[in-house]
């Protein structure tokens, strides 16, 4: 008996890794925030990519930030003497260390500048996407804490006799949550 329930065990199994292996869509893409998101995150890289590859450059303040950058690294440190046709610099000196990083790492060419900034913004794009998918599990967590938290002010603005404004949160929040339940 022991030796049919081992081998029937070790089919179970079989049959599970079987299964998962041989699906087409991966766990990960069953959840549409997922797969919506990945959507995106392609859309936009191709988008931006495009943009780098087919729109000219505009010189908005490009040259502006690598002249003062270089004042900066020639040992300028007086701000009133760190300008350009756009006038004197404004920003902290953070913006200095951090523009003087990417003048080192694009020679100041604005082009690869632009494919630095293209790769930084869908970076954050992808953290973003990603905290949103995550957000779901959250947002369940919280649902009837928000609510408790609601149902405490309406009562305690109740008896202020102030509760025009509260009845109207309430409202809403019924609102959202039949919209997410439904």
């Amino acid at each position: 008996m022991a030796v049919k329930n081992s081998t029937s065990a070790h089919a179970k199994r079989s049959r599970k890794k079987a299964a998962a292996s041989s699906s087409l869509i991966p766990k990960f893409m069953k959840n549409p925030k997922t797969t919506m998101a990945l959507a995106l995150l392609i859309f936009d890289s191709l988008l931006v990519s495009f943009i780098i590859a087919y729109v000219p450059y505009t010189k908005i303040d490009w040259d502006a930030y690598m002249s003062q950058v270089s004042g900066f690294l020639g040992g300028e440190r007086d701000y009133k003497n760190l300008k350009e046709d756009t006038g004197p610099l404004v920003y902290p000196a953070g913006f200095l260390y951090v523009y003087s990083a990417i003048q080192y790492v694009t020679g100041g060419q604005a082009f690869l500048a632009q494919i630095l900034f293209g790769i930084l913004y869908i970076i954050n794009l992808g953290i973003v996407l990603l905290i949103h998918v995550k957000t779901d599990v959250v947002l369940k967590q919280h649902q009837g804490r928000r609510l408790q938290q609601l149902l405490l002010k309406r009562e305690i603005v109740m008896r202020s006799g102030k509760n025009e404004l509260i009845s109207m949160e309430l409202f809403f929040y019924y609102k959202m949550m039949a919209k997410l339940i439904v």
